[in-house]
């Protein structure tokens, strides 16, 4: 596909955002940056999503499931368990006319049940709230059981990253790459006391 990373960047800064967050789910919006970095990498890089099964798990608004299937995946799964946020990733894919390919799951991802996966991207919960009942392991987890390539984001600290090496090992997978990015938090809950915050995030590519 001929296409430059800021044209990416672009497509994604157009499709609507969730307006109403819910902290029990750690909704924090995926930057437009950061997830045409993931897709990039994913699909043009690595040719993970080209004609491949995608699940995107926690999809929120659609932004990464929608950019897979923008750069040429076969079916993409986006999994949320915020009935509000499916609405607006539904309205986002006809707009973009990709409602063909994407297909939208509402569903808790611990009891997800769905068949084989090549490819699984997410932006999971970090599970630093104590309002949140899910923690980043149990999408790790369950795309450890359906999928071969998973790319997921995570906070970065070096605690963070010795778990993900020992977690990954315990499931037989392995790292293949990190890369540190930024990630920019614009104000969404009351207890947030910047209008805009930036903290540094690892984004991973796991072989399963």
């Amino acid at each position: 596909m001929l296409i430059k990373r800021k044209d990416l960047e672009i497509f994604l800064q157009n499709l609507e955002r969730i307006q109403k967050l819910d902290i029990r789910f750690e909704q924090y919006p995926t930057p437009s940056r950061v997830a045409a970095n993931l897709l990039w990498i994913a699909g043009i890089e690595n040719e993970d999503l080209f004609q491949k099964n995608i699940l995107d798990l926690g999809s929120g608004s659609g932004i990464l499931a929608i950019g897979a299937a923008f750069l040429g995946a076969k079916n993409v799964f986006g999994i949320e368990i915020d009935r509000n946020a499916i609405e607006v990733a539904k309205r986002n894919c006809e707009i973009v006319e990709l409602s063909n390919i994407c297909n939208w799951i509402c569903s808790d991802v611990r009891s997800l049940q769905l068949r084989k996966i090549h490819t699984t991207i997410m932006n999971p919960p970090f599970g630093m709230r104590k309002e949140g009942f899910t923690r980043d392991r149990d999408f790790l987890q369950k795309a450890f059981e359906i999928s071969k390539v998973i790319y997921s984001i995570s906070s970065y600290n070096e605690k963070t990253r010795i778990f993900f090496n020992k977690y990954c090992k315990e499931n037989g997978a392995e790292i293949d790459k990190v890369i540190k990015m930024d990630f920019d938090i614009p104000w969404s809950y009351d207890f947030h006391k910047k209008s805009k915050h930036i903290i540094q995030v690892d984004l991973y590519r796991i072989l399963n």
